[in-house]
């Protein structure tokens, strides 16, 4: 008895394996990540990349307007501008009511403009990651 269940278990365990499908192996160009990812200054082109995960809204347009931000921040410390940034988080609480106050302040000092517009995006299917790419204007 004991033989026939190590027959079937090693039966049963041959027949799964041949009915697996063979991996993928053949490169394709769908998911595959840009060239400018890694490298942002391509073709002549200066540029840098901003990444932006899911945001705390899920709105699709808070995402990329995170990645637009920090693709220009990026550009912004490669031209010498310094950036500086502050926030103030305020949260009220009273009567079960809940509210939050956020107030932001930034100033820029370069002694050049930046001028530059959006390459291309590409947004990573399997982590939900947005990249932008930021290229200055010649």
């Amino acid at each position: 008895m004991k033989r026939f269940f190590k027959c079937v278990s090693v039966f049963g365990l041959l027949f799964f394996v041949a009915c697996t499908p063979a991996p993928n192996t053949a490169p394709s160009g769908i998911g595959m990540k840009p060239k400018w990812i890694m490298n942002p200054n391509i073709d002549g082109k200066r540029g840098a990349v901003g990444i932006a995960g899911q945001t705390y809204d899920q709105k699709p347009s808070t995402q990329r307007k995170l990645a637009i931000s920090r693709a220009l921040d990026e550009l912004s410390l490669e031209n010498g501008v310094q950036v500086t940034v502050s926030m103030k988080k305020r949260d009220n609480f009273a009567n079960g009511r809940a509210s939050l106050n956020m107030k932001t302040e930034g100033t820029y000092r370069s002694k050049t403009m930046l001028n530059a517009h959006i390459e291309d995006v590409w947004e990573d299917k399997m982590s939900g990651q947005l990249y932008v790419w930021m290229v200055l204007n010649k």
